[in-house]
């Protein structure tokens, strides 16, 4: 299985893939995460791929997605290497509903900023959209939950955990 999430330098794309592969390796897979961003801090494009599998990786590079969280519109481009039955989650507060989106996937709006900001976590936009990618992807809530609050203590972040989980429900419980 591989998710891509996909954004702009600045929007948290690279740790969205970061605490979604540890969701994943906790939750019993082989897991290889790489982020990748261009040389500006904020603005320029960034990315992170997830692979995860119940048998080992020996492919280290992104090949079809099951799922794209795109977060910003350039980032459709990555729709080119979409399954057919994949799911593309769509940053409704950036992305412009009428913008063409070519892809026989399966579309979800999610507006990430405005979910965000209404549960008082206005950082944590890209913890919403993990949100979603673990209810689509099938993954245990609660379980994922305490991953993610783990990761961020142990970069010393904890102090955004009860954010990130008021971010991180309100992507898992949205339905357009």
């Amino acid at each position: 299985m591989e998710v891509t999430f996909a954004g702009s330098g600045g929007q948290g794309v690279v740790t969205s893939g970061n605490v979604f592969a540890y969701v994943a390796a906790e939750s019993g897979y082989e897991v290889l995460w790489t982020p990748a961003y261009g040389g500006q801090m904020r603005g320029g494009k960034a990315y992170s791929t997830v692979i995860f599998s119940h048998e080992p990786i020996y492919e280290p590079m992104m090949s079809t997605l099951d799922v794209l969280v795109a977060m910003n519109e350039p980032s459709l481009d990555f729709t080119e290497v979409l399954k057919d039955d994949g799911i593309l989650i769509v940053n409704a507060d950036v992305v412009d509903r009428n913008t063409k989106i070519d892809t026989p996937a399966k579309v979800l709006w999610l507006p990430v900023d405005s979910l965000a900001v209404q549960v008082k976590a206005p950082k944590a936009a890209n913890i919403v959209s993990v949100g979603m990618v673990v209810r689509e992807m099938g993954f245990d809530r609660e379980k994922a939950g305490d991953i993610i609050c783990r990761v961020f203590e142990r970069n010393g972040k904890g102090r955004f955990n009860e954010g990130n989980m008021r971010a991180f429900n309100a992507g898992y419980d949205y339905h357009e």
